[in-house]
């Protein structure tokens, strides 16, 4: 079996439902063929670099799967004929996948990914933790600030040196 994605992008003026319903529809097609979904992402809906079919933009969809060669043909020519649908592209990504290999594939990635947020939040956190200890310090007395002045100016150990 091989690995396919196929992007495609519907027409913006569906609701929620229809656009669920599509998706639904398609991961089916790709089920009862004997194909098996491996991971279907919405991108949302975007603005088009140009029009298509009259709208300015799309709804964009990605669904990844493992199927045969015919059943990928299925999904494209009911993508062709499917009224919502105004563009589509399918690449084969894999000529001899398998299906649990790539899921591992794609939660090691999704991994990698929530382990990153996880990163950069703390940093975030971190970075406005110090922020606010900065702040505290530019809001305290003045006789604090003075203080803390003066003990920068003090004279170096060891005394002053007369000649």
């Amino acid at each position: 079996m091989r690995r396919y994605e196929t992007i495609f992008i519907l027409r913006p003026d569906q609701g929620e439902p229809q656009i669920k319903d599509t998706i639904k529809r398609f991961e089916g097609i790709i089920s009862s063929g004997g194909g098996e979904p491996i991971e279907t992402e919405e991108w949302g809906s975007r603005e088009l670099a140009y029009r298509i079919k009259g709208e300015r933009r799309g709804h964009y969809v990605r669904l990844d799967y493992v199927a045969t060669g015919p059943v990928m043909n299925e999904v494209e020519r009911n993508l062709k004929l499917a009224d919502p649908v105004l563009r589509y592209l399918s690449v084969m990504l894999d000529d001899n996948a398998d299906a649990a290999k790539a899921r591992e594939e794609i939660d090691a990635r999704n991994r990698r990914i929530a382990e990153a947020k996880a990163a950069a939040e703390a940093r975030m956190a971190a970075l406005a933790a110090a922020q606010q200890e900065k702040e505290k310090i530019e809001d305290a007395p003045e006789e604090l600030m003075m203080e803390a002045s003066a003990e920068d100016v003090a004279e170096p150990e060891g005394g002053s040196e007369s000649n």
